[in-house]
């Protein structure tokens, strides 16, 4: 069989096949690439590449331009030219079929167990891949602690240690966000994680990887660009940045390498800004938090009643983060004595069942629930009218969305520090470490009314920001895949995905 359909300064096709032989050929396009570079396209060129070359035979693209089609699959180019050579795209008594991609799109989010927001944050866009877009992505999340060399591996330990003393964790943050900081220590973290983070693309060939930590962007990116020039691969693996720090946060979030960076306040993307990223390279929506969060029910009286919650009671919600820290017994016994009796406390105490139990045998005026770990944290918070918590940002991310007004008790120095002066500037809570004057703040907001301080807070909350983060991380695996005959048509410019040989 052959095929050719040609024109004067357009397109010249040619294919040759015969009943049990391979078809051979090649593909070139005038243009101004470099020397060499080949990849795979992937399995679902395979179906009838040849009735898409039909469909724009005539279609112009470039003098001189020819077709021809064969046995391997590819780009790459030679001489001042791209080539390809196309795999195996004809079956012998088949007819043809249109094209479509078989296998999902693959997502890879990586973090590390410093502390929970990050691995929250990861579950919440993977949680939001799956609801949007079901079985179309694969969304792997990974933790990498153990991918790092030691003394690394065990960082989760040596961060747990340096934050219960802030003098330490101050010096380490201050330190590492030095130039200097930066450099030496990258130079010792990236021994050992660079080469596994390399071995981890190889077998998950990701379409996209996101990084939720600080010290990932720099390790990540540098194991995608030694794949890339090991490999002559025409285009990297895109890498995106989401930023899970409200206000304050460390200068490794920010590498002029990514694609996209995404971040939660004017704060974090004025950082980002003074790091060197570019206005194309920032985006701003919003702290990712559970999809949960987006479907609030409204009838709070309703929701108490089905919680178990006493329904007309003014009530508050004392979180301890998820391992229960901070003055929590403290401040519980003091909203106790303020309240005499009528209120409603509600202290979720993480996976500390010691302060649970400890909790559970007290006596109360107040009418006082006490949890350990919720998996449905949306729905306390919906059902109370104000919060106690630390200054995490996605516990403050979580109850501005809930129209929560925000009493601070505690913070992580450094990367925590800031957010307290934003939440009081903004209107929308205050701060103390001493139980008795939390409560009394607390007694004071509701004898004011909590009206004006909701509203602000509802204002300032991002529903749909985990949902808008997906989307345009969606887009850009669109951007960046390989995929010049979509719809019968020349859909992307082939000579950006050229790379310039050594």
């Amino acid at each position: 069989m052959v095929l050719d359909v040609s024109s004067g300064q357009g397109a010249r096709c040619a294919a040759k096949s015969s009943v049990g032989e391979a078809t051979t050929s090649a593909c070139s396009f005038s243009g101004t690439a470099a020397k060499k570079t080949t990849t795979a396209l992937g399995a679902g060129f395979r179906q009838n590449l040849l009735a898409r070359l039909t469909q724009f035979g005539r279609t112009g693209l470039g003098k001189r331009t020819t077709f021809s089609l064969g046995a391997g699959i590819g780009i790459g180019s030679s001489e001042g030219s791209l080539h390809f050579e196309l795999q195996e795209f004809m079956d012998s008594g088949r007819k043809p079929v249109p094209f479509s991609a078989e296998a999902p799109t693959k997502v890879l989010v990586l973090y590390k167990t410093t502390g929970g927001g990050h691995k929250a944050s990861a579950q919440a866009l993977k949680d939001a891949f799956e609801e949007n877009y079901g079985r179309k992505i694969e969304v792997t999340m990974l933790d990498v602690l153990p991918l790092c060399a030691p003394p690394f591996n065990k960082s989760d330990m040596y961060y747990d240690f340096m934050v219960k003393h802030p003098f330490l964790w101050r010096g380490a943050f201050a330190w590492s966000s030095t130039k200097w900081g930066e450099r030496v220590g990258f130079a010792w973290y990236k021994v050992g994680l660079v080469d596994n983070l390399k071995k981890l693309f190889l077998d998950v060939s990701p379409d996209l990887v996101v990084s939720v930590h600080p010290l990932l962007q720099v390790p990540s990116l540098a194991a995608i660009r030694q794949l890339q020039q090991q490999q002559h691969r025409p285009r990297k693996i895109p890498f995106a940045t989401v930023v899970t720090d409200y206000t304050t946060c460390h200068a490794t979030w920010f590498d002029k390498g990514v694609d996209k960076c995404f971040v939660p306040t004017v704060e974090t993307k004025e950082f980002g800004e003074r790091r060197g990223l570019s206005q194309k390279q920032l985006v701003m929506h919003g702290l990712p938090i559970r999809p949960a969060f987006s479907k609030l029910p409204h009838n709070k009286a309703w929701l108490r009643q089905r919680l178990g919650m006493r329904r007309n009671l003014s009530t508050v919600l004392i979180v301890g983060g998820g391992d229960g820290m901070g003055p929590v017994e403290e401040t519980c016994v003091a909203l106790d004595n303020r309240f005499g009796g009528a209120g409603q406390i509600v202290v979720i105490c993480g996976r500390n069942k010691g302060l649970a139990s400890k909790l559970r045998k007290r006596k109360w005026a107040s009418n006082v629930l006490v949890l350990g770990f919720v998996s449905n944290m949306h729905e306390w918070m919906s059902a109370s009218d104000c919060i106690i918590t630390k200054a995490g940002p996605g516990t403050i991310a979580e109850s501005l969305v809930c129209g929560l007004p925000i009493m601070l008790n505690n913070f992580i120095p450094c990367q925590e520090a800031g957010n307290i002066p934003w939440v009081i500037d903004n209107g929308v809570g205050d701060y103390s470490n001493e139980p008795d004057e939390v409560a009394s703040t607390v007694l004071g907001w509701f004898k004011k009314g909590l009206r004006k301080m909701r509203k602000r807070a509802l204002a300032l909350g991002r529903p749909e920001a985990t949902y808008q983060i997906v989307d345009d991380l969606v887009e850009l695996i669109k951007d960046t895949r390989w995929e010049p005959f979509k719809d019968g048509e020349m859909s992307k410019d082939l000579a950006k995905f050229a790379v310039a040989g050594s």
